[in-house]
């Protein structure tokens, strides 16, 4: 663990460094074991992003460019210049946010089960109704009903384990996360202009980023790869972890070599 102020984390392994971004409504628990396994061959550090595990929450009203802005001052404090980052889900926001204000931090850049995207106004509606749900219902019924559906398999194992990190997070985390998911801009000029190797990794199965969509996003890019998981829905490092662990082993090698 780095001894800065702000976010909370930890280092594992030796090696090219890979910055690995949780989702909503997770903490960086939610990469405990996939995290060991990667960091036998890189030096891998975890997160908690501000309001989630042991990072306190930004205050007032935030965006995701603010979140952003927070990961990038701490980057540049623990010098992680270099780095290959993965965000999964909104930790894909957040790498977007930060690639759009200093792409030259990083030497790589993979959305995992993310996208570039806006949300669309259903989305839009779809995340106020999630804010209405737990103004009545409280934050302890969204996030332990939220889980199963990210997953194809509803009796998979790891959703008991899943859920139980979800739960940590706070009324207020989740409904100012959602708020600034709902507001987020579209990052698609920022794929665009990047030109450090990308990945998508993308389930088969995701309730929510199709297949099409992110094809679509890839094509706008420089240099970028897509690997489709199969029976996968939104969590793929549960799901098919040793697929998961082959692909990004992969990219991040591919992302030390000399750029043309």
């Amino acid at each position: 663990m780095f001894d800065l102020p702000g976010l909370r984390s930890r280092e594992r392994g030796e090696g090219a460094p890979v910055i690995l971004i949780h989702g909503f409504p997770f903490n960086q628990n939610i990469w405990n074991d996939f995290a060991d396994k990667l960091a036998l061959g890189f030096r891998v550090i975890t997160i908690d992003l501000p309001g989630f595990g042991e990072t306190p929450i930004l205050p007032g009203p935030f965006s995701i460019d603010d979140v952003g802005r927070e990961l990038l001052s701490w980057i540049q404090q623990a010098k992680l210049q270099g780095s290959v980052m993965i965000g999964h889900s909104l930790g894909g926001y957040v790498a977007l946010s930060i690639a759009s204000a200093e792409a030259s931090l990083l030497s790589g850049l993979a959305l995992f089960h993310s996208t570039a995207l806006a949300d669309s106004e259903e989305k839009k509606q779809s995340r106020n109704k999630v804010i209405e749900f737990i103004e009545s219902n409280g934050v302890s019924a969204f996030t332990s009903n939220f889980i199963s559906p990210l997953f194809a398999e509803p009796n998979s194992p790891a959703i008991a384990r899943v859920r139980s990190i979800a739960t940590e997070a706070s009324r207020d985390a989740v409904t100012r996360y959602t708020m600034a998911m709902r507001d987020r801009k579209d990052q698609t000029a920022t794929l665009k202009a990047f030109k450090a190797p990308l990945l998508f990794v993308t389930g088969e199965k995701d309730p929510g980023i199709t297949v099409e969509s992110i094809e679509k996003q890839a094509s706008l890019c420089r240099s970028a790869h897509v690997y489709v998981l199969q029976d996968v829905a939104h969590m793929g490092m549960f799901e098919n972890e040793k697929r998961c662990l082959e692909i990004f082993r992969k990219f991040i090698g591919e992302c030390q070599l000399p750029r043309k």
